[in-house]
C-alpha cells in the first residue's frame, strides 16, 4: 500500500515538459496578486501594510483561486516570484522582503504565502488546467543581514523576523565567528557594477553575497532548489541575477551530479526550463549584450531573458527612437542557435511599467510586435488590467489598487491580450519562423516591416510606430508580381488584402500606431503597368548643408508628390512642366541626421502612378547657441537648504547642477546639463545614474500647467509648462501638459529626446526633436525650468524624503516637501 501511495505521488509530479517555445508565460508577484487567506497577512512585526514597501497579503491560496483567470487570458505557464521564507523587514533600507528575493530559508515557504502542502496544491491545480509552473530562484545572495562599512562588520540586529538566515549553512553569517567557513564573500557593497571583481564578489545593494565557489555552498544550493522539483513538481526555474555568479557555478548547478537537470529528468521532465536574468543592454548597433546571453547558453541555461530586445522595444515603441535600431536587434537575434528560446517581455517587476509614460495604443503595439517574433513571451501581471504602478496589488486591500479588485475579464486590455494569445497559438510561423527585416526608418518613429517564414508559410508584419499616418513604399516582398497577401491580424488599420506590384513590391499607407500582419497566398491579381517615370537629381547618402533645390525630370507626368520621412500627410506637390519639376527645400524645419525622401509621380489619369526608389540623405546643419548659464556648486540641498542625500555609497553629488547650455540645430533643441558627479554605478543604459532631470518647457504662445507632477511643487511665479521631459538613467519620456496635475504627468508624446553623456566633462545632453515641442517656427521667448532629484527604478517613482536619510531615501524634510534638490531657470526671451 505504501509503495502505491509513493508511486501516485511520483506520477503526480511527473508532468512531462512542454515545448517551451510554444508557451506564453504569465508572471505573478505572489504578494500583490490575490489574497485568498487573510489570516496569514500580518504577523504583527511591522512587516504588513498597504504601502509599497511591505507585505500586502497576496498568497498561494489567492493564486489558486485565480488560476482560471490566468488560463482564460491564454497563458500556458505561470512564473511566480520566489515563494520561499524571506527577511520580512530590513530597517537599514526601510523596506520588506515581500517580493521573495531576500532569502531566510531556501527550503521553506514564506509564512505570508502558506506552507509546503499549499504550494504542492497550487502546482497540482495549475497542472490540472494545463498550466506549467516556473519558480523564481536566487543563488547569488540571501537577505541583508550584515554589512561592511569602512572595513568594519555590522550585524542587522533589528532585522525581522530574524537577524540571520535560518537554514544551514547560510546561517553561518557572523563574520567574527564564521569567517573561516567562507559561506559568504565577506565584502562591502558594489560601488562599480562595471568592475568584474566587484560584480562577482561584492554585495549587491547590501544583499549578503554567497561564496558560490565554495563546494559546501554549491551543494547546499543544489539541495535547496532540487527540493522544489522533487517535492512540488515545478516545471522550470527563472534564475535571478545570473551575471553576479561565476560561470563555473552554473555549469555545476545545472549539469553536475544531483544538479537541476539530473533531478528533473529523474521525474520525467526532460526539458526542464531554466532561464536566467542577465540585465544587460546592447547599445544601438552593438551586440555586447547578446554575446553575454550566448555565454550563459554555453553554461547550460536552456533559455535566457532577452533584455537587449526589451530595451530596444522600449526605445523604439515607447520613446519613439529610430525603427532602424530594431532592424539590427532582430538580425542579431537570428544568429542565436535557438532564438525561439529567448524569453521576451515589455516590462517586469524591476522597472517602470511600459504604460507609464505611454498610451494604451503604444502598449498594444509593443505587445503585438512581441507576439509576432520567435521567443517565449511574458505578460507581467496587471498589464491586462492597464496597470501603471510597477508593483500595485490586484486586490482591493493592497497597494495602489484604488480600493477595487482588478480581475475584470471584460476589460479592454484583457480582451486584447487574449486575442493575441489565440493568434500566436494558431500561427506557428511566429513561434518558429526566420525573420528578414524589409523596411525601417533611420530618422525616428515610423515604418518597420519584416518577413517571417517557415517551411509552409510566409508572413509579413508591418508597423507604424509614429503618431501620424506613414506610407510604406517599395517593400521588397520576394513574391511574384500580383501575389495577394491575406490579413491575419490588424491593429488600428483596415483588415484588407494587398497585392505585390510589377516588381513584387508593396506600397501602402499605415495609420498611427498600427500593425498589419498578412500571409502570402497562392492567389494572383492582375498587375497594372504605369506609363509614368521619374528621375530626381538626388544621390543616395548625399550630404546637404543648407536650403536645397530638389529638381528632376519625369516622363508622361502631370505632377509629383514629394514625401519626406514617409509622412504622407505632410507631403508637398509640384507640377511637372515640359517634363521638368523642382522644389525649394527649407531644411531649417527639419532635424539633423538621416532623412528619407520618396517621390510619387502622377500621369494624366490620377490612377496612373508610380513611386521612385527611396532616397536617404544626410542633413548636416550648423548649430546655434541660444543660452548658456552657470549654477553655483554646492547648492544641491533643496529649496530650504536642508536636504541630505541618501546614505548608500553609490550616492555622490550627482544632483548638483553646475550649468546648462541650450543650442538649436535645425528644428531640434539640444540641452546640455553639467553636474558635479556623473556616475554609472548601476550600469544605466543612458549613461548616468542617481539623478533625474525634470525639464519643464514654457511655450509663450500657449497656456499650460503650473503643478510639477509628483514633486510637491509648482512652476516659478509667472510661468507654466506646456511640455515636460523626464530623463533618468533608464528611461526618457515626454509629456504635454494636457491632463496633467500634481499627481498626473500629462499626455505622453513621442518621439522622446535622444541622450548622450560625456563622463569626462560630466555632461548629459538631450537632443529634442521639434516634433516633441509641436514644431514651433521659433524658440524666441521659450522658458526652461530644470530640476534634479532621483528615481527608484524598481518602484518607478521618486525617492521619498524623510527627516533622516536612509540608504535609498533622502533626508532633511518630509514626504510633502518639494522633491527638488537643485534647479535652474532659463529664459530665451532675455
Amino acid at each position: 500500500m505504501l509503495f502505491l501511495l509513493l508511486l501516485v505521488c511520483v506520477l503526480a509530479l511527473a508532468v512531462p515538459s512542454p515545448k517551451w517555445e510554444d508557451q506564453i508565460i504569465y508572471f505573478v508577484m505572489i504578494d500583490r496578486f490575490a489574497n485568498g487567506d487573510p489570516t496569514n497577512d500580518n504577523f504583527g512585526m511591522g512587516e504588513y501594510g498597504k504601502d509599497n514597501a511591505r507585505y500586502n497579503g497576496g498568497d498561494l491560496a489567492g493564486l489558486i483561486e485565480k488560476l482560471d483567470y490566468i488560463k482564460e487570458l491564454g497563458a500556458t505557464a505561470i512564473w511566480i516570484t520566489p515563494p520561499i521564507a524571506n527577511q520580512w523587514w530590513n530597517p537599514w533600507v526601510n523596506y520588506g522582503g515581500y517580493h521573495g528575493y531576500w532569502a531566510r530559508d531556501f527550503k521553506k515557504i514564506d509564512e505570508h504565502f502558506g506552507d509546503l502542502e499549499l504550494y504542492k496544491k497550487f502546482v497540482e491545480e495549475a497542472h490540472k488546467r494545463g498550466l506549467y509552473v516556473i519558480q523564481d530562484i536566487v543563488a547569488n545572495h540571501v537577505g541583508d543581514y550584515f554589512k561592511f562599512v569602512g572595513g568594519k562588520f555590522y550585524k542587522n540586529t533589528e532585522s525581522v523576523p530574524t537577524s540571520a538566515p535560518e537554514q544551514y549553512p547560510f546561517s553561518l553569517n557572523d563574520y567574527l565567528k564564521d569567517k573561516d567557513k567562507n559561506i559568504y564573500h565577506w565584502t562591502p557593497d558594489i560601488t562599480n557594477y562595471s568592475d568584474p571583481n566587484q560584480k562577482l564578489n561584492y554585495q549587491m545593494a547590501g544583499l549578503d553575497d554567497l561564496n558560490t565557489e565554495n563546494p559546501v555552498v554549491i551543494e547546499a544550493l543544489k539541495d535547496s532548489y532540487t527540493y522544489w522539483i522533487k517535492e512540488a513538481g515545478v516545471d522550470g526555474f527563472r534564475i535571478d541575477t545570473v551575471i553576479y555568479v561565476p560561470h563555473e557555478f552554473w555549469k555545476e548547478f545545472l549539469n553536475g551530479k544531483n544538479g537541476v537537470y539530473e533531478t528533473a529528468k529523474a521525474l520525467g521532465k526532460e526539458d526542464f526550463i531554466t532561464f536566467g536574468e542577465a540585465w544587460i543592454r546592447s547599445d544601438p548597433y552593438d551586440d555586447s549584450g547578446e554575446k553575454i546571453l550566448e555565454s550563459y547558453f554555453e553554461d547550460g541555461m536552456s533559455a535566457m531573458l532577452d533584455f537587449p530586445l526589451n530595451i530596444e522595444i522600449r526605445r523604439v515603441f515607447k520613446e519613439g527612437k529610430a525603427t532602424a535600431n530594431l532592424r539590427y536587434r532582430l538580425e542579431r537575434r537570428e544568429q542565436f542557435e535557438h532564438p525561439e528560446r529567448l524569453v521576451t517581455f515589455i516590462d517586469n517587476h524591476d522597472m517602470e511599467r511600459f504604460l507609464k509614460g505611454a498610451g494604451l495604443a503604444t502598449v498594444k503595439q509593443a505587445l503585438a510586435f512581441l507576439f509576432t517574433v520567435p521567443g517565449i513571451p511574458v505578460i507581467y501581471y496587471g498589464t491586462e488590467q492597464g496597470f501603471v504602478e510597477t508593483r500595485a496589488a490586484m486586490f482591493k486591500e493592497g497597494y495602489a489598487s484604488g480600493g477595487v479588485d482588478h480581475y475584470d475579464t471584460s476589460f479592454e486590455m484583457y480582451q486584447f491580450i487574449r486575442e493575441l494569445t489565440e493568434f500566436r497559438k494558431s500561427n506557428p510561423v511566429f513561434r518558429h519562423g526566420h525573420i528578414e527585416v524589409l523596411k525601417d526608418d533611420p530618422n525616428g518613429p515610423g515604418i518597420f516591416a519584416f518577413k517571417i517564414s517557415d517551411e509552409e508559410v510566409t508572413a509579413f508584419v508591418m508597423l507604424n510606430t509614429s503618431n501620424e499616418r506613414r506610407i510604406i513604399t517599395n517593400l521588397k516582398t520576394g513574391l511574384e508580381p500580383g501575389t495577394v497577401i491575406e490579413p491575419l491580424y490588424t491593429l488600428n488599420t483596415l483588415k484588407k488584402k494587398y497585392s505585390a506590384d510589377k516588381d513584387g513590391e508593396l506600397n501602402l499607407v499605415l495609420n498611427p500606431r498600427s500593425v498589419y500582419v498578412g500571409i502570402a497566398t497562392t492567389q494572383k491579381k492582375k498587375v497594372k503597368m504605369p506609363t509614368v517615370e521619374i528621375y530626381p537629381n538626388l544621390k543616395q547618402g548625399q550630404k546637404i548643408t543648407g536650403n536645397f533645390v530638389i529638381t528632376g525630370t519625369a516622363k508622361n507626368a502631370k505632377s509629383v508628390k514629394i514625401i519626406f520621412d514617409t509622412r504622407i500627410d505632410a507631403s508637398v506637390s509640384v507640377d511637372v512642366i515640359d517634363g521638368k519639376w523642382s522644389y525649394e527645400w527649407d531644411i531649417s524645419k527639419f532635424d539633423p541626421g538621416i532623412h528619407t525622401i520618396v517621390f510619387k509621380v502622377y500621369g494624366q489619369k490620377r490612377t496612373d502612378t508610380t513611386y521612385s526608389e527611396d532616397y536617404q540623405v544626410i542633413l548636416d546643419i550648423p548649430e546655434k547657441l541660444l543660452a548658456q548659464v552657470e549654477d553655483p556648486e554646492g547648492d544641491d540641498h533643496g529649496p530650504f537648504g536642508k536636504y541630505l542625500y541618501p546614505t548608500d555609497v553609490t550616492f555622490k553629488r550627482q544632483m548638483d547642477l553646475l550649468g546648462v547650455t541650450i543650442k538649436q540645430i535645425g528644428a531640434s533643441l539640444v540641452i546640455t546639463m553639467k553636474i558635479k558627479d556623473l556616475t554609472t554605478s548601476w550600469s544605466p543604459q543612458n549613461g548616468f545614474d542617481h539623478v533625474t532631470f525634470q525639464i519643464y518647457i514654457d511655450d509663450p504662445s500657449k497656456t499650460g500647467a503650473k503643478d510639477l507632477p509628483f514633486q510637491n511643487a509648482k512652476m516659478p511665479d509667472g510661468l507654466d509648462w506646456d511640455y515636460f521631459i523626464f530623463a533618468n538613467g533608464w528611461s526618457i519620456v515626454a509629456y504635454s501638459s494636457e491632463g496633467s496635475g500634481s499627481q498626473a504627468f500629462g499626455t505622453p508624446i513621442s518621439p522622446t529626446p535622444q541622450v548622450k553623456t560625456n563622463k569626462m566633462t560630466r555632461e548629459v545632453t538631450l537632443i529634442i526633436p521639434s516634433e516633441v515641442l509641436g514644431r514651433p517656427d521659433s524658440f524666441d521667448g521659450f522658458k526652461f525650468y530644470i530640476t534634479t532629484w532621483d528615481f527608484d527604478g524598481i518602484e518607478a517613482r521618486y525617492r521619498d524624503l524623510y527627516p533622516k536619510p536612509k540608504a535609498f531615501h533622502f533626508g532633511g524634510g518630509e514626504k510633502t516637501d518639494p522633491y527638488i534638490m537643485d534647479d535652474v531657470l532659463i529664459d530665451l526671451g532675455k
